[in-house]
């Protein structure tokens, strides 16, 4: 066709563009190539005439075409058609374009040839610059060997001047030690000297002869060679009450001197058993207790089973004690008990919590301990209702300011009001672990005790916001603990934040009723140290906005927010601006906290303990903490983000650091722990369970550094062998207690030498190999 219409005549060329005939041509096969008909001819007729009825300049590409299968793009092009219809004459090129073509090719060629001309050049170039480096290099190596000589000449003046000084050094130092031996020998005549007038007035004192007070001691001469002798009597004495009662008479052992100072009456005023309960029996404990009882004035006698009547007969000649505990003593009855109250007259303090004492008990605490101020019988079944009427009507009803009846499920409403009607001058109440504590008990109590400052109600479920309310209205309370209530709600909390604004401690765990109004309502007390919020799950980043905008912020030292899961990075935030004086916080098992808000942490240089176990503390965040070199408490465990580049970052900036728990941080290895033990020597307790890849390679660099290391875990280090506990039991010297569940390669054999050293050794018999 576009051969055909080549030789066409210009007009009737001109005529087919007029009329449009490349656009009819173009809708046709537009139309026939998207709908295929099945008759051609006919569609083409069909077209044709709806063409007529509309006109020319209606014309469109797709006309043809249904609407619902029209293309986007066009299917023919207008180059297509202009080639059909042979309209691309006007495309052939004229004078002016070949001038123009031609002139860009010239063009062309100027570029090549400078291209070319460039290169060469450029080549030119670099031969100067390589020759010019070549010299600059042998310039150096001539002034480098001339270097080398000089160095090597300089070097043999300095093995010369070296010999020198060591002969120098060798006759100084004979001379130091000549004068040295003969300082030692006159010291040595000296001590000789006195040691016999020191020998002669122990000897004296020994026979019971009159010393002056000033001549106890001596002047640091005769046979006490140590510098403990050498120091003033005050000074001595004080350095042996922190020793305790089984190293006091190991002590006295000593020397005469140290037997002198063990006699001082300021070291026999307090005895404490509780240390050395599985050896103290009534043949240790009468001696002593005869020996110190007219200094006596605290004892405690906690979880002694090996006393039994004698023991507790010299404990009642005691005439001046004051402190008596004898919790858990399984010795204890009504007949002993009242043996001791009829000795003991002045005592202020007793503690028989965990023991068999009955109303009878009660009856001669309440008859003879006039003066008794503190009193707990926590855990003690066997007392009723009639034991509180016996305390509220005895002696000591007025003076009493502590009662702990923590655990006594046994009493009623009836008791807690008895002891109301007496007791009206409680200021400390624990009712800890008592299930059955329901408001009219502690209503009952809070209508006559007007002056309570510090309730403890731990384990008591029952309890509603009544009984809170009485207290709060006395504006006296000073310490609140709650935990494991589910119907306290923020009404009670936002009334004792509003009349007690003395408050120090607030301890509402696992409540879950209460919302971000409890801290809101508590940001106002002026005096909060420590806030306790573990468990309340329904606490935000709003509360702690309001807890940190509040005056409280300024005091705080101690914030738990364990388990808080709605608490976020802004919560960091907000602690971050305002609480300076933070000390001790806990985020555990916060999962909305990111390593950003723990970056936050490490720049509050006030935290020495902080707890961020099961959060999303990567490398990252444990190397942000360790710019917080005050730490001396940090808790990690769960935080299987943590490698060994972490904890190395970590362990290099916080040298100090005392107690680490890294425990199922399962991807610690022996590198970490290599430098956490060269870098952190100070460390006390260790916590590693659950480390896997953690081997004796890594004991081995805890026992060779770590000599204050008094506790640590390696439960579940199935790695640690026979071979780790060797190291821990040679190096480790001060360690007191080990713990070693599912340790596999550990042997029984193992575990019981360690027990000979170690003072307790938690383990299974069960995960040891034989």
């Amino acid at each position: 066709m576009a051969g055909g219409l080549k030789e066409l005549d210009p007009n009737l060329r001109k005529y087919l563009r007029v009329n449009k005939l490349p656009d009819v041509y173009e809708a046709l096969l537009s139309g026939l190539a998207v709908t295929c008909p099945t008759d051609p001819l006919e569609f083409i007729l069909n077209s044709l005439g709806r063409l007529d009825d509309l006109g020319l300049d209606a014309i469109s590409w797709d006309m043809f075409i249904p609407t619902n299968m029209r293309p986007v793009k066009k299917i023919i092009s207008e180059s297509n058609l202009d080639y059909i219809f042979n309209f691309d004459e006007y495309l052939l090129p004229t004078p002016e374009m070949y001038h123009t073509a031609y002139g860009q090719y010239n063009t062309k060629l100027k570029k090549m040839s400078f291209n070319a001309w460039m290169q060469y050049h450029l080549k030119q170039m670099k031969k100067v610059k390589d020759t010019e480096n070549k010299l600059h290099l042998a310039e150096y190596k001539y002034y480098s060997r001339k270097l080398r000589v000089h160095l090597c000449h300089w070097k043999a003046w300095v093995r010369y001047r070296k010999g020198r000084q060591a002969m120098a050094f060798q006759k100084i130092q004979r001379v130091f030690h000549v004068a040295v031996g003969r300082v030692i020998f006159e010291a040595w005549h000296n001590h000789t000297l006195d040691a016999k007038r020191q020998r002669e007035y122990f000897e004296r004192l020994e026979r019971g002869e009159n010393m002056e007070e000033e001549d106890i001691f001596g002047q640091g001469t005769g046979e006490a060679r140590d510098s403990i002798s050498m120091l003033p009597r005050k000074v001595a004495v004080k350095i042996f009450t922190y020793v305790n009662i089984t190293d006091i008479a190991n002590c006295a052992c000593v020397c005469r001197s140290w037997k002198v100072i063990t006699q001082a009456s300021l070291l026999w005023s307090k005895l404490d058993f509780y240390e050395v309960k599985r050896r103290v029996t009534d043949q240790v404990a009468t001696r002593l207790l005869y020996k110190a009882r007219p200094y006596l004035l605290h004892l405690n006698l906690r979880a002694a089973k090996y006393i039994t009547q004698p023991t507790f007969t010299s404990v009642s000649e005691c005439r001046n004690l004051q402190d008596l505990n004898l919790s858990e003593c399984s010795a204890l009855d009504d007949e002993m008990l009242a043996v001791l109250v009829k000795g003991c007259l002045i005592l202020l303090y007793l503690n028989v919590s965990h023991t068999k004492l009955t109303d009878a008990s009660l009856r001669s605490i309440a008859k003879y301990c006039s003066n008794i101020q503190y009193l707990s019988l926590a855990f003690c079944a066997k007392f009723t209702d009639r034991g509180m009427m016996y305390l509220a009507s005895g002696k000591c009803n007025k003076k009493m300011e502590y009662l702990d009846l923590s655990g006594c499920l046994q009493l009623t409403p009836d008791g807690f009001k008895n002891l109301a009607n007496g007791c009206t001058n409680l200021k400390t109440m624990l009712f800890n672990e008592f299930p059955t504590l329901n408001d009219e008990c502690v209503v009952a109590l809070a209508d006559k005790c007007q002056k309570i400052k510090t309730v403890s109600f731990l384990g008591s479920p029952l309890l509603t916001d009544e009984p809170f309310k009485k207290i709060a209205n006395y504006k006296n309370l000073t310490t609140i603990k709650i935990d494991g209530n589910h119907r306290i709600s923020d009404t009670s909390t936002k009334l004792i934040g509003k009349l007690c604004p003395n408050l120090e401690h607030v301890y509402l765990t696992d409540c879950s009723r209460l919302t971000d109004a409890t801290l809101k309502s508590i940001s106002a007390c002026r005096n909060l140290i420590v806030l306790n919020l573990a468990d309340c799950i329904r606490i935000s980043d709003t509360g702690v906005r309001y807890l940190t905008e509040g005056p409280s912020a300024i005091k705080l030292r101690e914030l738990n927010l364990t388990n808080c899961v709605r608490v976020g990075d802004m919560a960091m935030v907000n602690i971050h601006k305002r609480c300076h004086h933070l000390v001790y916080f806990s985020v555990c098992f916060c999962e909305n906290i990111s390593e950003a808000g723990i970056d936050l942490l490490g720049q509050m240089h006030s935290l020495t303990s902080l707890d961020l176990s099961g959060c999303n503390c990567g490398d990252q965040g444990l190397a942000a903490l360790g710019n917080n070199v005050k730490l001396r408490d940090v808790c990690l465990s769960e935080c299987a983000g943590i490698t060994d580049l972490g904890l190395q970052k970590f362990a290099q900036q916080c040298r100090e650091i005392q107690r680490l728990d890294i425990s199922h941080c399962v991807h610690i290895t022996d590198g970490a722990i290599k430098n956490l033990a060269f870098c952190c020597r100070m460390l006390s307790f260790l916590n590693i369970a659950g480390c896997k890849l953690v081997t004796d390679m890594g004991i081995q660099y805890l026992s060779g550094v770590c000599y204050y290391l008094l506790q640590i875990d390696i439960s579940g280090c199935t790695l640690i062998s026979d071979k780790g506990m060797r190291y821990l039991r040679k190096g480790c010297k001060k360690l007191k207690k080990l713990t070693c569940f599912y340790c596999k390669n550990v042997s029984k054999m193992a575990v019981h030498k360690m027990s000979k050293c170690v003072e307790n050794v938690i383990y299974s018999a069960e995960d040891f190999a034989v």
